[in-house]
């Protein structure tokens, strides 16, 4: 390093360090004060132990399943709406429909979850519209079901998935399929071998995105789910607020934490979701 750059290179580094150091602070310290708080004290693997029982480990299960259904259904509908946004719909109607696809994005999340209450409830909008026409004759109970914690989860994060993927879709070069058509390829076929391959790094970018944020949610199962519909984060939270084990409750999110870290890193190992991500 040359004398003249090095008070510029000093500068850059103090200014640099500042938000370093803010980062670190409020993200590998909490997560080191969680680590220290499920051992002690004394270094005891206790509190694993119990996260390890077989309560803990089903409402785990119940979580990371519910994540991936989430997300399944999610993609299964991101895809066609993605695909005619980017390839079929006319350019100036383009931004406002996308606009309007995202815009649980713009509203308040514990909002999002007390409309559907509203929608789904025994006297609801929901319930009312099906007597209306004749389908039913009571009223349904759909409301503090798995049915409207999965509705309530899909609801607000399909427009995450929208977005990741409408970038992917709207770089596919539309000549491939035409020249995948005029091959003979079929609709099927086209779907397979051309929009699937070229897109799937930003769905799978998506996918990673949002299925965490869904098996560890909080506010949808607290708002929507019923006593049986227990979730990690509703554990986590009981653990230090009602009952104020904070070591428990530590190990608890450290589990989850492993599980959300072990599935982050197989998608970083492929190149091109790394590169989906990053426009993140």
């Amino acid at each position: 390093m040359s004398t003249s750059n090095r008070p510029r290179r000093v500068r850059e580094a103090l200014i640099a360090a500042g938000p370093a150091s803010l980062a670190v602070l409020l993200g590998v310290v909490p997560i080191a004060v969680l680590l220290v708080e499920s051992v002690g004290p004394g270094l005891s693997l206790e509190n694993y132990a119990r996260a390890s029982e077989p309560l803990y480990r089903d409402t785990l299960a119940y979580s990371l399943a519910m994540g991936a259904a989430v997300t399944a259904v999610c993609l299964a509908v991101a895809y066609p709406v993605t695909y005619w946004l980017a390839h079929r719909c006319p350019a100036r109607y383009r931004l406002p429909t996308l606009v309007a696809l995202t815009l649980p994005l713009w509203l308040n999340y514990v909002v999002l979850n007390y409309a559907w209450v509203w929608i789904l409830a025994r006297g609801g909008l929901l319930n009312r519209v099906l007597a209306w026409v004749g389908v039913v004759s009571e009223p349904l109970d759909l409301l503090f079901t798995d049915v409207s914690v999965f509705v309530g989860f899909v609801y607000i994060y399909l427009p995450y998935v929208v977005l990741t993927l409408y970038v992917s879709m709207e770089r596919l070069d539309a000549r491939l399929m035409e020249a995948a058509r005029d091959l003979g390829a079929t609709s099927g076929r086209v779907v397979l071998d051309v929009i699937l391959p070229r897109t799937a790094p930003g769905a799978a970018a998506g996918a990673i995105v949002v299925y965490a944020r869904i098996a560890g949610a909080f506010t949808t199962p607290e708002i929507l789910g019923g006593p049986g519909e227990v979730m990690i984060a509703t554990l986590v939270v009981e653990a230090f607020r009602e009952f104020f084990d904070f070591g428990f409750g530590a190990a608890l999110s450290v589990v989850f934490l492993c599980v959300v870290v072990a599935g982050f890193a197989v998608g970083l190992r492929l190149p091109r979701v790394r590169g989906e991500l990053k426009r993140w």
